[in-house]
């Protein structure tokens, strides 16, 4: 019996290799599936921290109607008088999203909510995990 597709991407994982995709390109999930968006910027300004907070939805007419979000672990951000490189990153259960195509996803900072960044129709969800030629192939006595 073959690996799945999330045994071999833990293992991928666990051994230091990526298995994200780069902003802008698909990511197909399965309903129920954690997505995390993972975020990256620069700050000058005096120490603080802040709260990274990603959302999947549907944008339209100018309004993200959020379906799935959550907030990551705070980001600290020492005082600088020059831009720093900073990362952080968000998981979002994803059981709230429905099964369709060109799910939209958005980021910022709780604390500066004019730092927003959207990337339009990423995310493809499909159904709940489904299982097909399920059959009892044998039995023995051990």
């Amino acid at each position: 019996m073959g690996m799945s597709v999330k045994e071999a991407e833990r293992i991928l994982r666990e051994a230091g290799i990526q298995t994200d995709v780069p902003a802008g390109q698909k990511l197909t999930i399965t309903q129920g599936d954690v997505v995390r968006v993972n975020i990256a910027f620069g700050y000058r300004g005096p120490a603080q921290s802040v709260t990274p907070y990603a959302s999947i939805g549907k944008k339209a007419l100018g309004i993200f109607d959020e379906i799935a979000y959550a907030s990551g672990p705070k980001i600290n951000l020492s005082q600088s008088t020059t831009f720093l490189s900073y990362t952080g990153y968000v998981d979002i259960n994803s059981s709230n999203c429905k099964p369709e195509a060109n799910h939209d996803v958005y980021a910022k900072l709780l604390e500066y909510t004019a730092q927003l960044m959207e990337i339009l129709d990423v995310i493809d969800v499909v159904g709940a995990v489904e299982f097909q030629n399920f059959a009892i192939t044998g039995y023995d006595k051990v």
